[in-house]
């Protein structure tokens, strides 16, 4: 029992420090948002650079993707909140949307995929996520373009999706 009781001794350690780090990681965030001098940029090269090296950490990926996911979007949210469109009567779009951006930003939901591009061009949303075979059921439009995919490894509930913007 007392082998137990100083492993969750550890464990706690640990999380204070992982939570003192992500504090830490939020502050330079801020000053990042500083340098730009107030001026937005959503950079999905940028973040699948982020989380492509932290995959080289030692760690299991989905995990990792699912942690830094959340930890880049919540600071995306101080920069601008985006609106984000999804398929609203699809389940695991909505699960998808909620896993990449979190609950950060205005979320709208679309009947139909058609409807849900047409708010890209009219700028009703800022970005969409979307299942990527259902991409293929769409009228190609050049105006649209994929930045980037999710998950970076592996699947979610057996899917890939895309982001668009």
């Amino acid at each position: 029992m007392e082998e137990l009781e100083n492993l969750r001794k550890e464990i706690d350690k640990l999380d204070k420090m992982i939570a003192e780090l992500i504090s830490k990681r939020q502050g330079l965030s801020n000053k990042i948002l500083e340098a730009k001098g107030g001026k937005f940029t959503y950079d999905p090269v940028r973040e699948r650079k982020v989380i492509e090296k932290i995959f080289s950490y030692d760690i299991d990926s989905k995990l990792a993707e699912r942690i830094w996911r959340q930890i880049i979007a919540f600071n995306l949210s101080k920069q601008k909140k985006l609106k984000i469109g999804y398929l609203g009567d699809d389940k695991f779009s909505i699960a998808a949307y909620e896993s990449y951006f979190g609950p950060y930003f205005e979320n709208r939901d679309f009947k139909n995929i058609n409807e849900l591009l047409e708010g890209i061009n009219n700028k009703t949303i800022d970005a969409l996520i979307i299942e990527k075979s259902q991409l293929a059921f769409t009228k190609n439009n050049s105006k649209i373009k994929i930045v980037s995919e999710f998950p970076l490894n592996e699947y979610f509930y057996k899917k890939k999706y895309l982001i668009l913007k």
